[in-house]
């Protein structure tokens, strides 16, 4: 399961992909408040249209983590 809008391109291209947040959050429910929190969801980032969304599919493990975000 998913949640945000994903990607909007109309070719769905995984080499634009980024993953900005591999399974970690920054939760203001959990202590520390917006500390970074284990997570089996990832959020991964369109580079073409910036449409960005969270997801615990298999395909985050093959995708480019975005450095210094």
């Amino acid at each position: 399961m998913a949640s945000g809008k994903s990607c909007v391109c109309k070719n769905k291209d995984k080499s634009n992909w980024v993953v900005i947040h591999y399974k970690h959050n920054h939760s203001a429910f959990e202590s520390p408040k917006y500390g970074e929190h284990k997570s089996s969801y990832s959020i991964v980032q369109c580079t073409k249209c910036l449409m960005a969304w969270s997801t615990k599919a298999k395909y985050v493990d093959e995708l480019q983590i975005k450095e210094n975000w």
